[in-house]
């Protein structure tokens, strides 16, 4: 939190009247502190005209704040503590995705007379280049290349299929913006996946204003795609530099916006339009490098069925729980969204989005925690139309504290004030009591802020709360500095 001799009188004010009415033990304990609270936060410039909504209580205990916690709002990324979960809950910590290769026909001598087939198991980190200590693309492919290889097959007369079909519905982030379309955050999900869904555009240096930014080179490159860049050069750029933008089913995409004037290229992640029919052909380079000729192409198709087909290669993806972690760590959308679908294909559901928000609805249920004001589209909160509170949220938070996965959750929340942390608190609260503290996981959508998780206050009691602000009129960081002001006081109590 910022130094308060920086902030400005109206927020000294603010949050001066807030510490104090936490600390005070007297305040604390009588029954005007929620009004008095609601007045503080009324005349904070940046909650004037918005809707927020605070709540807070023991673990198994008494509330502690509670200003409009049935208020319906937008979560943004803290939607992702439900879908994570709800994934733990109904699939279990070692739960691992498989992707699995097969070999249709005869073989005669070192000839395929058939297919490859690659049956997507919906790994989300297949070829990642984000998980730790799972095989980039590159190596994958040429295992994968050897493996064929070393099963006697030379010549493959067929093609090489890609089975992306255990994930049903719109594969786009489901009623996300359409500026969002094509970044890397708003990747597809797909039941064969690669190198998280993204890749990476590169523009040439601009040496002057106005300039046109061209692209140079895509990685990896991506057959037939072509990127159009819209993109110009200031001397000091837009807050929103580049998005990329792309309709599906076209080969076009589209980049906006502006760079800053620079003697370097710029680099910009981007979602893959089609990362099924990206991975066959891939993988189908990958053979011919290693010697095994393909005579047909790489498509993407799903086969009645694989009982006639022999099994080549068996990948499994690292377990559930560290999926987990790293979705909540890096807060990355893609996993997220893969876990809603996978919530349903996994369950004898037909692998869609709106099939799996239903049986996050039900996990709600399972764990007795009322879902009246929880209503979804997406796993990873990146749709604005997500709408849950924050008593809901904190419900389902304290619920999860009395199932068996409940450390492997905890520990996948990003840690507050904690530097050696990759989470997105590491740098936020280094000076509070909540410091290597509280256990909180942050979203943000435009103007929707949201903190949620775990804080212990002074005397090592478990606290759980959830804060929300939605169509706010200050900038993001004086919202965050409310929400801030909040969890320390939190760890404060004593």
């Amino acid at each position: 939190m910022a130094p308060l001799a920086q902030l400005s009188a109206a927020m000294k004010y603010f949050l001066r009247g807030i510490i104090f009415l936490f600390l005070c033990p007297a305040l604390l304990q009588a029954q005007g502190i929620i009004s008095s609270l609601s007045a503080e936060l009324a005349k904070s410039p940046v909650f004037k005209d918005a809707q927020y909504s605070v709540y807070a209580k023991y673990a198994g205990g008494a509330d502690i704040i509670s200003i409009n916690p049935d208020l319906r709002l937008a979560p943004a990324s803290t939607l992702k503590l439900y879908t994570t979960a709800a994934a733990l809950e109904e699939l279990g910590p070692d739960f691992r995705f498989k992707t699995e290769v097969y070999a249709s026909g005869r073989r005669k001598g070192g000839v395929l007379a058939g297919d490859i087939y690659i049956k997507g198991g919906g790994d989300p980190t297949l070829g990642s280049v984000r998980m730790p200590l799972t095989p980039a693309l590159e190596e994958l492919c040429d295992d994968w290349a050897r493996a064929v290889k070393a099963a006697g097959i030379r010549t493959i007369k067929g093609n090489i299929y890609a089975d992306n079909s255990i994930y049903g519905g719109v594969l786009l982030p489901w009623r996300t913006s359409y500026q969002n379309i094509g970044n890397y955050y708003a990747a597809p999900v797909d039941g064969l996946s690669a190198r998280d869904n993204s890749y990476e555009i590169y523009f040439e240096p601009c040496s002057s204003a106005g300039q046109q930014a061209k692209v140079f080179r895509l990685d990896p490159q991506i057959k037939d795609l072509d990127v159009i860049s819209h993109v110009k050069a200031y001397e000091i750029p837009d807050r929103e530099i580049i998005y990329i933008n792309f309709t599906p089913g076209s080969n076009a995409v589209r980049a906006y916006g502006g760079i800053q004037v620079s003697e370097k290229p710029l680099e910009v992640a981007a979602a893959m339009p089609d990362p099924a029919l990206f991975f066959v052909q891939y993988l189908k380079a990958k053979l011919e490098e290693e010697g095994v000729k393909v005579k047909g192409s790489a498509l993407v198709l799903a086969p009645r069925g694989y009982e006639d087909k022999r099994l080549l290669i068996a990948h499994l993806s690292p377990p559930l729980a560290d999926i987990v972690r790293y979705t909540n760590k890096r807060s990355f959308n893609l996993y997220a969204d893969t876990l809603l679908r996978a919530l349903s294909a996994y369950q004898g559901g037909d692998g869609s989005a709106q099939d799996g928000a239903r049986r996050m609805r039900d996990f709600l249920v399972k764990l007795r925690v009322d879902n009246i004001n929880f209503e979804v589209f997406d796993g990873s909160g990146l749709a604005r139309d997500n709408i849950t509170s924050c008593r809901t949220t904190v419900d389902m938070l304290e619920a999860v504290l009395s199932r068996p996965y409940k450390d492997i959750f905890i520990e996948s929340l990003p840690v507050a004030g904690d530097p050696l942390d990759n989470g997105g608190m590491a740098a936020r609260l280094t000076k509070s009591a909540a410091a290597y503290n509280a256990r909180v996981k942050t979203g943000s959508l435009d103007r929707a802020r949201a903190h949620a998780g775990y804080v212990k206050d002074a005397r090592g009691r478990d606290i759980v709360f959830c804060i929300m602000t939605n169509n706010f009129k200050g900038a993001l960081w004086e919202t965050n500095q409310m929400h801030e002001a909040v969890i320390d006081a939190l760890a404060n109590l004593k």
